[in-house]
């Protein structure tokens, strides 16, 4: 059932003198092609204006596209807290599924104890190290918490893999994950719905294109991710030669994933299929992944025939019907009475 129409707040993060991100507009426009009211949110460093921004939108929803605060990426889940403690209804997962999958260490030790297959690794938090399972070089280190390959990269031995650890300390200031590199093709799965039906969409593969030297890694970095765009590099695609067999595993290990880390409304879920073995290894599990209208999401929901606006409205029904809002009664924020009084 379709919620009525809504009036909801598009919250996002935008530095000062910095450019609002497409996926904002976008993600507007799409609730605007669906029949709500948009109310743009834009936030940055201060929590005071965070929570008198969300009360003054009189919005029925929040749409939070927030994927970072103050500049630091792991206070996305702060910014969910927030909404919550204000208990006003947002998209996403909450608090519990951003902390569970924000922390790569705590996400491989629940996958492996509901039986998803990932690389073997260990970690290292500056005093000792974990293994879990035999490793072998060439090892993925990167720090347990980073966000969008920052601070990944690859050790053949044992003197780089205490270098990276070492820079992950000191830069990072996080614990290091070391996993053995998986040959094989790179696939991503977007997810929709709830922890009681969701819907794994289509399989989307990164092509890393003609270009790519057979001599290098295949590995998406920060320079494949925010790379250039052109023939032969390396681009989204949608694979139809993998079996059903293999799709289905990968599937399944996507809603044990979605579910095990307590998801909401909408996910990615990133995989290797060996070439060795063809057996998929879960690598990464992204609540609230990046929406823009060309990410691997919004693609696997075209191959199912739903278009962008109609992705951006189920994400809307699914927190919708988790708060209630497809009912007569909404609840709004209130604006608060007076300006909260400063910290002593």
């Amino acid at each position: 059932m379709s919620p009525p129409p809504l009036r909801i707040a598009v919250l996002h993060y935008q530095p000062k003198d910095e450019p609002a991100d497409v996926v904002t507009e976008q993600v507007a426009a799409a609730l605007r092609d669906a029949g709500h009211t948009p109310v743009l949110l834009r936030v940055d460093e201060s929590i005071t204006d965070l929570v008198r921004q969300v009360a003054r939108s009189r919005a029925d929803l929040v749409f939070n596209l927030c994927e970072t605060f103050a500049d630091d990426y792991r206070l996305e889940v702060n910014v969910a807290a927030v909404l919550e403690l204000a208990r006003m209804p947002f998209t996403g997962s909450g608090t519990a599924g951003l902390l569970l999958a924000q922390d790569k260490i705590l996400t491989k030790q629940l996958l492996q104890f509901h039986g998803v297959l990932t690389p073997r690794f260990a970690t290292f938090d500056g005093m000792s190290f974990e293994a879990h399972g035999d490793l072998s070089f060439p090892l993925i280190v990167k720090p347990a918490r980073s966000d969008a390959s920052m601070g990944l990269g690859v050790e053949r031995d044992m003197e780089g893999l205490a270098r990276r650890v070492r820079m992950i300390r000191e830069q990072y200031d996080d614990e290091a994950l070391a996993e053995e590199f998986i040959e094989g093709r790179e696939v991503y799965v977007g997810v929709l719905g709830d922890h009681a039906r969701p819907q794994v969409l289509p399989v989307v593969e990164l092509d890393f294109g003609k270009k790519w030297s057979r001599k290098r890694m295949k590995i998406a970095d920060r320079e494949v991710k925010f790379g250039p765009e052109g023939p032969g590099e390396p681009q989204l695609v949608m694979p139809h030669d993998l079996s059903d067999e293999l799709r289905g595993r990968i599937e399944r290990a996507a809603v044990s994933a979605f579910r095990a880390l307590k998801l909401s409304d909408y996910a990615r879920i990133d995989f290797r299929v060996s070439s060795a073995t063809n057996e998929p290894y879960l690598l990464e599990v992204n609540p609230n992944p990046y929406l823009e209208a060309k990410c691997e999401v919004a693609m696997g929901a075209r191959e199912i025939g739903l278009s962008y606006p109609q992705l951006i409205q189920r994400i809307v029904e699914t927190a919708a019907r988790r708060y209630g809002l497809d009912k007569d009664k909404r609840p709004r924020a209130q604006e608060p009475a007076a300006e909260p009084a400063p910290l002593s």
